[in-house]
C-alpha cells in the first residue's frame, strides 16, 4: 500500500499533535516494510524533513506552496487534491491539528482516516480575533463525515466527537497514544545530574508543568493554587517549574508571576529537548497536568514512566489511563488545585504506591501498540475501497 500522513505539524517543535505524528511514524516505517510511507510537508521555503532521507519505505515530499494559497485553495475550491501534490495514494491520513484543518490536504480519490485528538468548543481554547473558529468547525466537519475511518486518542475523545459531529460511532476506533521508551529506560544518573545543574534545578524540590500555555492549558489556575500552598511549614521550599516554548503565552504568565512577587519560586525553563527531558521529569516531586480540556495527555505517559507521580485534572483523557495512579482535582477549584498539590508533596508514601501504580500501568502503552493498530485501520479501509 501506498500510504501518504500529512506532516506538517512536524515543521515546528514538536509538542503533543507532533509527538503523536512522530512517534507514530516512526514505528509504522519499522512494521509496513511492504508499505509506502508518503509525508507531506509545505512552505513557500523548503525546510528540513523530520526524518532521514534514506529509509526505502518512506518518501517526503515538499510543497514549494505556502499555506497562505493552500488554505483558500482546499477550503473553498477543494483543489488541488494531494494527490496532485503527493502521487498516488491508497490511503490519506489528516493527522488533525487545529492550526491546519481549515487548509487540509483533500484526497481526489483515496480513502481517508483523521485522527481526532478532541474537540473542545474552539472558543475556550483561542481568541476568536485570531482564528476564524466557525471556519475551523466547518472545516472539521467536512474532514470527520468524508473519512472512511476516524482514530480517536481517547473515550471522551470519541464522546467529544460524537456530540458534534453526526458520524456513526463504528466508523471510529480508539487507539490509545504510546511513549517513547526513553522515558523507560534506566536513567544515567550523571546525565540527570548534569541536565538538572544546567537549568538550576540541582537538589531543588520542584512540581513539574511540561507542555503549551494556551487558555485550555489552565496554567493561571496553576499558578494560583500553587501560591496557595507556597508558605506553608514543611512545603515552603517547592518549586513549579513550567517548560514550554516562551511564546506570547508564557510571557504574560511570566509577567503575572512577577507581579504576584513569585518570580523565585515559578521557574520557567523554556523549550525543554526530548534528550533532556526524561530527566526533569525524574528530578521532580511530581507532574501536574491542570487542564480545562486534555483528551488524552502524553505528558502524564511520560511522566509515570519516569517514576514520577502524577497530578491531573477530572477534566482529561488521562484518567483513562493512570485509573487509580493519580491525585485528581477539579480544574475550575482553585483550592481543590491547591490541596492536591499539598497532598502529592506532604504524602511521601503516596508518592511511592503512585509510582508503582504508575509503572504497571504505563506497561500497556507503547508506539509499536499504536502503530500496528493504525497500520490495520489503514489495510481495513483500503482493502475495503478496492486498493
Amino acid at each position: 500500500m501506498r500510504i501518504g500522513i500529512d506532516a506538517r505539524v512536524l515543521q515546528n517543535e514538536r509538542r503533543g499533535q507532533g509527538q503523536y505524528v512522530y512517534y507514530l511514524i516512526q514505528e509504522l516505517i519499522k512494521l509496513g516494510r511492504h508499505d509506502e510511507y508518503l509525508l507531506f510537508y509545505n512552505g513557500f521555503k523548503k525546510g528540513r524533513f523530520a526524518f532521514g532521507e534514506d529509509i526505502p519505505n518512506l518518501r517526503q515530499v515538499w510543497a514549494s506552496i505556502p499555506g497562505s494559497l493552500l488554505k483558500p485553495l482546499w477550503s473553498r475550491c477543494k483543489f488541488p487534491p494531494i494527490e496532485y501534490l503527493l502521487g498516488k495514494v491508497d490511503v490519506f491520513h489528516h493527522t488533525f491539528n487545529y492550526n491546519f484543518t481549515h487548509y487540509t490536504p483533500v484526497p481526489a480519490y483515496a480513502p481517508s482516516v483523521v485522527t481526532f485528538n478532541g474537540m473542545a468548543p474552539p472558543e475556550t481554547i483561542w481568541d476568536s480575533a485570531q482564528y476564524n473558529l466557525k471556519e475551523i468547525d466547518r472545516w472539521f466537519r467536512i474532514i470527520a463525515r468524508s473519512a472512511a475511518k476516524i482514530i480517536a486518542v481517547s473515550r471522551m475523545a470519541k464522546d467529544d466527537l460524537l456530540k458534534r459531529v453526526n458520524v456513526p460511532e463504528e466508523k471510529i476506533r480508539i487507539i490509545y497514544c504510546g511513549v517513547n521508551e526513553n522515558f523507560m529506560s534506566t536513567p544515567d544518573p550523571l546525565q540527570t545530574d548534569l541536565t538538572l545543574v544546567k537549568y538550576g534545578l540541582k537538589g531543588a524540590r520542584y512540581i513539574f508543568y511540561a507542555g503549551a500555555a494556551e487558555k485550555n492549558k489552565n496554567l493561571d489556575g496553576l499558578i494560583d493554587g500553587f501560591r496557595m500552598i507556597m508558605g506553608k511549614p514543611g512545603i515552603d521550599d517547592i518549586h513549579l517549574v513550567m517548560a514550554g516554548s516562551i511564546d506570547d503565552n508564557f510571557q504574560r504568565l511570566m509577567r503575572k508571576v512577577k507581579e504576584l512577587g513569585l518570580d523565585k519560586r515559578v521557574i520557567f525553563p523554556g523549550y525543554i529537548s526530548h534528550e533532556s527531558l526524561p530527566s526533569l521529569y525524574r528530578g521532580a516531586e511530581a507532574f501536574v497536568l491542570p487542564t480545562f480540556r486534555e483528551w488524552f495527555g502524553i505528558p502524564v505517559l511520560e511522566a509515570m514512566a519516569s517514576g514520577v507521580p502524577v497530578v491531573v485534572s477530572k477534566n482529561t483523557g488521562a484518567l483513562e489511563i493512570v485509573g487509580d495512579a493519580a491525585v485528581t482535582f477539579d480544574p475550575f477549584d482553585t483550592r481543590d488545585i491547591a490541596a492536591a498539590l499539598e497532598k502529592i508533596v506532604r504524602d511521601r508514601p503516596l508518592r511511592r504506591d503512585l509510582i508503582a501504580l504508575g509503572l504497571k500501568r504505563v506497561s500497556g502503552y507503547s508506539w509499536k501498540k499504536a502503530a500496528e493498530e493504525t497500520l490495520s485501520v489503514y489495510k481495513e479501509v483500503g482493502e475495503g475501497c478496492g486498493h
